[in-house]
């Protein structure tokens, strides 16, 4: 096969040696300022990074958040829910109150009495919104209550009186055409609310099932999402301080930091403004220190040498100027899979490589920041389309085919001066005639596949010759 004028050179200088040396960890390496604009001759290109996670915090846990419920922190545990994190917070039962003791003799048959009471569950609601607790459905004969049932509503997650502290409303089921009581009231301010219930004659047997279609009745938890967060703090896996929320905005409300529209504009992706204290130090620093000081929660967790691996107890929080956002702001959202991962999920590891040129696979970045490319994959649907012939720059040609360990075949480095001695690609090897003799797709190569070269010129040849899913062109830069 024919010679092309190619990077793929072996080097053997020490000091490019040492260039494929493990990245140093992102908390001794300055963060640089990039540029984000896309390429003016060509919209669909975009600008790649040197930074992987863009903070020296690579994962945050699922468990042992605090978030700020009625003027205190309380215990919550996260998850992420496509690309927001939502934070449950467990409810209780607070306190003890006379009216869930048994009655005496001569208590009164109605919803004022202070005993007979039980608690019947705990709901959450929008606060001010009108909520309407009903015993049963009045068309349904197997709704109806029985022993005409009395329920009293409670601000908060502890028991109340009534007219006492909390109180909210009550109601008996004088007046129903099923003996089920319907009470209304008014959201509290904290969006928690407690109901009792009982027979409205002490000691007698009853029956009732409360629902309500305003409110979330009953359940065990209350969530906090989207500015609710604000003041949240979200844990470390080791002993390192907490990470405070200060800000929340949906993807689609902020504008791309890299080119027109929107951040994300599904509108299933929030961006969090985090700040933490760094070990040793004695004051809080921004999470993100450059680019848009955002991140954005992605499912899985990235280490130093760029290895991703899923995990049951962390999470990302990828910075704005960081490829771990930038793949995922191109398309590469890795919850699109569903509950398991799968091509997008791989398609995004991969783009990680792909936007720092990470040849070596080892987490070492052979780029500049700011450096402009032009990616797509053959995912199906396509999230980045490939590009049309003759359109975009003349001065992109295609680089190579990427997969989640780096890169499956070259056709040139991305800077001439950035040499990458460990890329573990064979160099092509030329004869007399300046012809390459170990080309991997050569089937009649007398090389084995420990020595052929992995060479591809073109996205066809990539994905049919060493599967490769994702693609991108560069321009051979020089400095």
């Amino acid at each position: 096969m024919k010679s092309r004028l190619r990077m793929l050179r072996p080097c053997f200088a020490l000091c490019l040696l040492l260039a494929c040396a493990p990245p140093l960890d992102e908390t001794d390496a300055a963060l640089a300022q990039q540029s984000f604009a896309a390429g003016s001759e060509d919209p669909d290109s975009h600008s790649q990074g040197t930074q992987l996670h863009g903070t020296p915090v690579r994962s945050v846990m699922y468990d042992g958040a605090l978030v700020r419920h009625a003027g205190a922190f309380r215990d919550a545990d996260v998850q992420l829910l496509r690309g927001e994190v939502v934070a449950a917070m467990p409810l209780a039962v607070n306190g003890f109150t006379p009216s869930l003791m048994i009655c005496g003799g001569g208590a009164a048959a109605n919803e004022t009495r202070s005993c007979g009471f039980v608690v019947d569950g705990q709901g959450v609601c929008s606060p001010r919104s009108t909520v309407t607790l009903t015993g049963g459905d009045s068309g349904s004969p197997r709704n109806h209550c029985a022993g005409a049932p009395v329920v009293r509503v409670c601000s908060g997650e502890a028991p109340c009186e009534h007219q006492g502290p909390g109180y909210l409303a009550s109601a008996n089921s004088s007046f129903s055409l099923n003996n089920c009581p319907t009470v209304e009231f008014t959201c509290p301010a904290s969006g928690v609310y407690t109901a009792l219930a009982g027979p409205r004659t002490p000691n007698t047997a009853w029956r009732m099932q409360l629902t309500s279609r305003s409110s979330t009745y009953p359940t065990t938890r209350k969530l906090f999402r989207g500015e609710a967060l604000i003041g949240a703090r979200l844990r470390q896996p080791s002993t390192g301080p907490f990470l405070e929320i200060q800000d929340v905005i949906n993807g689609n409300e902020f504008p791309n930091t890299e080119g027109s529209g929107m951040w994300e504009p599904s509108g299933h992706t929030f961006l969090y403004r985090v700040r933490y204290t760094p070990s040793g130090g004695t004051s809080p620093v921004s999470l993100c220190s450059t680019g848009a000081n955002w991140a954005v929660p992605v499912k899985g967790v990235f280490n130093l040498t760029g290895a991703r691996s899923e995990s049951p107890r962390t999470f990302t929080l990828g910075c704005d100027a960081g490829v771990i956002a930038k793949c995922y702001r191109w398309g590469y959202q890795p919850w699109r899979d569903g509950a398991t991962s799968g091509p997008i999920t791989e398609a995004h590891w991969s783009c990680t490589r792909m936007a720092r040129a990470d040849y070596c696979g080892q987490g070492t970045s052979f780029t500049q920041d700011g450096t402009r490319i032009r990616p797509w994959d053959d995912l199906t649907p396509a999230i980045i389309s490939a590009p049309s012939p003759g359109s975009g720059s003349d001065d992109l040609t295609f680089e190579a085919g990427w997969n989640t360990a780096g890169p499956a075949c070259l056709s040139h480095l991305r800077w001439k001066h950035l040499t990458a001695s460990c890329v573990p690609l064979n160099p092509p090897i030329y004869d007399a005639n300046g012809d390459i003799v170990n080309d991997c797709r050569d089937p009649n190569t007398p090389y084995s596949t420990g020595k052929c070269a992995e060479i591809c010129d073109n996205a066809d040849e990539a994905a049919h010759y060493y599967g490769s899913r994702v693609f991108n062109s560069s321009a051979l830069n020089t400095p």
